[in-house]
């Protein structure tokens, strides 16, 4: 199964196997030291500034907001695909699932539930919200930010070597104006188009309000989680890119094969869990 589904769909707790006599198929990311993730994005003192408004530290904020919300919701994309390959490819892993199986249960649909709505984060369109979109038209408003003289001065504060100091300057990308940001915001729109039209609507209908009238097993069909993981892994190059531009002056690109390496270690520790509660190897 590609998709996601219904939590009521199945209950393990009266199935002698994982999901319904059946073996489950449901449906990018590293640690991070950085402080407490925020749990939501809307901000609690008024409406935000504009974009055009924004000082360099506060669009900085913003963007490390953002990158904490796609931390959070790489890591819960990752516990759930480790979780669906474990039930589909590991008799040991499916024997401790089914020891238990409505915890289990619950697991996976309070996973499926955080991700959609980390997934609108990203994506809420509310005027009193910081999502992807916001942060990327801060960059292209303010090509000051990423000046030849504004990373010299952070270069400065530094404890780099003189060489290293050259070379990060003798190679800055410094663009001009906002139309040289173009091809970040094209390459990047279909991916949060696709939440917008996708995700969202099954937050708002389903996770956020259960409304009554509405067809959830056809919005469940039109998710698809091999394109969730490309567009996860497109906002990953575009916030972390964004970021080690203005810390290095590297032209930040969103068309990078192989980041999705980055995803091993909450998968690893999704499998560390589930081994000791099997008690063997998976």
């Amino acid at each position: 199964m590609s998709y996601y589904w219904e939590t009521h769909w199945t209950n393990l707790a009266l199935s002698p196997t994982y999901a319904g006599g059946k073996r489950i198929g449901f449906g990018g990311a590293g640690r991070t030291n950085r402080r407490v993730l925020e749990m939501g994005s809307r901000r609690k003192l008024g409406k935000l500034k504009l974009t055009s408004e924004l000082t360099e530290g506060e669009w900085v904020r913003e963007l490390e907001h953002i990158d904490n919300q796609l931390t959070h919701v790489l890591d819960v994309f990752n516990f759930l695909e480790e979780l669906f390959r474990l039930s589909n490819e590991s008799e040991a892993a499916l024997g401790a699932f089914n020891t238990t199986p409505l915890f289990w249960h619950v697991f996976r649909d309070c996973l499926q539930e955080s991700m959609f709505m980390g997934l609108s984060r990203l994506c809420d369109p509310s005027c009193d919200a910081v999502n992807v979109r916001r942060v990327l038209a801060g960059a292209m408003d303010h090509p000051e930010f990423f000046s030849a003289e504004a990373l010299r001065r952070r270069v400065a504060k530094r404890d780099l070597t003189e060489s290293l100091a050259n070379h990060l300057m003798a190679g800055a990308w410094v663009p001009g104006s906002r139309a040289d940001f173009r091809f970040l915001k094209k390459e990047v729109s279909c991916h949060l188009r696709r939440i917008e039209k996708i995700y969202l609507p099954i937050r708002d209908s389903y996770y956020g309000h259960r409304l009554t009238g509405i067809d959830a097993r056809a919005m469940f069909e039109s998710t698809n989680r091999t394109e969730l993981g490309e567009t996860l892994d497109m906002l990953r190059q575009l916030v972390a890119g964004l970021r080690f531009f203005y810390d290095n002056g590297i032209r930040p690109r969103v068309d990078v094969c192989g980041t999705k390496a980055l995803d091993l270690t909450p998968r690893r520790f999704f499998r560390d869990v589930v081994r000791a509660v099997a008690g063997r190897e998976l």
